[in-house]
């Protein structure tokens, strides 16, 4: 049996794990001895098994073997011809810089959908990329899992892996959310997201980190004549609810631009009955300003007004000789007026019912 001097990674260039093999007799371990040389390439590490077990582990270099580096497999071995005793070890490579591509796709499966309570078949198909990050971790998971360590065998474990994860995900998203099958399709970058978190901690228990994880499509299959009858009155009540959003959004707007509008007009009718006197249409406005139904802008100039008319009279006194029912008369009509206007703006919406009640008590308290 030949004595091995020199152990090194003689693999391809695209593996996750390579096992070092004799190359004259694949089937049988080759015996290695202590000063043995181990080259272990960059991004690569080394891994000694016995009897199934790790025992130990080398990182980047080129390592001379001996009880030292050795240390656990050297107290099973012994040292019973010395430090040349040859011995038999399983050893793989790790390429830790490598990633593990493959794509995936999902067996059609049911999910109720919420609204119709029917069973919807959905599928999903998608793309992952796999590294390693704890080398021993990985290879104690895999021993004795898997028959061979090729890239083939590998992707299709992990591939299995992947889609039952995925599965679960997706259902317990939907479920967690109230989601229906059909509205899957319309956020699936939102749910990759989600699986790849759940996906994250799973594969972590494998030794191994999540480079890549996509989500192409999460569609329904709608061969089903009940599928296609509850897509078509879902397409149709999401149709009706975005007419409805929209009715309500320029309602909304249109709202918005009256009532500025109004607010302009306001502000222009002060403005205008400024030198007019109370008379008139500018005893609407001023009594709006008054009970504070406009802009403090307008209120102010109001109050101005309203102070310089009340100076006026005080300087003349042959006001006191007006005949007092033509006073209470024309300050009755004035009231009345209001209340006419007051309900035309009631009947536009700019006023509420509470707010036309409580204006209208307040005037006909006014009356006399």
């Amino acid at each position: 049996m030949a004595i091995i001097d020199v152990l090194k990674y003689d693999g391809p260039n695209n593996v996750l794990v390579w096992k070092w093999r004799s190359g004259s007799n694949v089937s049988r371990e080759e015996e290695l001895r202590y000063g043995t040389q181990l080259v272990v390439n960059q991004s690569q590490e080394a891994c000694f098994i016995k009897g199934g077990k790790i025992l130990d582990v080398f990182g980047p270099g080129t390592h001379t073997l001996s009880t030292k580096n050795l240390p656990i497999l050297s107290g099973i071995i012994g040292l019973a011809f010395g430090g040349d005793s040859p011995f038999k070890a399983e050893v793989y490579f790790i390429n830790k810089s490598v990633s593990m591509d493959a794509k995936f796709g999902l067996i059609p499966f049911n999910m109720i959908e919420p609204n119709f309570k029917i069973p919807i078949p959905v599928t999903s198909r998608g793309s992952f990329a796999l590294m390693v990050k704890d080398s021993q971790v990985f290879l104690n998971k895999i021993i004795g899992t898997v028959s061979d360590f090729e890239t083939r065998t590998l992707s299709q474990y992990f591939r299995g892996v992947i889609v039952e994860n995925t599965k679960t995900a997706i259902t317990r998203i939907a479920r967690e959310q109230n989601l229906s099958p059909l509205e899957l399709e319309a956020i699936v970058s939102d749910v990759a997201q989600a699986v790849k978190g759940l996906l994250w901690s799973t594969l972590l228990e494998y030794g191994l980190e999540l480079k890549l994880f996509n989500i192409e499509a999460i569609p329904i299959i709608d061969d089903d004549p009940r599928v296609q009858k509850v897509v078509e009155e879902y397409q149709r009540l999401m149709s009706v609810d975005a007419e409805e959003r929209m009715r309500l959004k320029r309602r909304s707007d249109n709202l918005e631009v009256y009532k500025i509008e109004r607010s302009f007009d306001t502000s222009e009718k002060v403005a205008e009955n400024m030198g007019g006197g109370l008379g008139g249409g500018g005893n609407l406005i001023g009594t709006m300003i008054g009970m504070g139904m406009v802009n403090p802008i307008a209120n102010t100039m109001a109050n101005v007004m309203s102070s310089s008319t009340q100076a006026i009279n005080n300087q003349q006194p042959n006001n006191a000789n007006i005949p007092a029912s033509n006073s209470y008369s024309q300050t009755n009509d004035d009231i009345i007026e209001l209340l006419k206007k007051l309900g035309e703006l009631k009947s536009s919406g700019i006023l509420t019912e509470e707010e036309f009640d409580l204006k209208k008590k307040e005037l006909l308290n006014k009356i006399k």
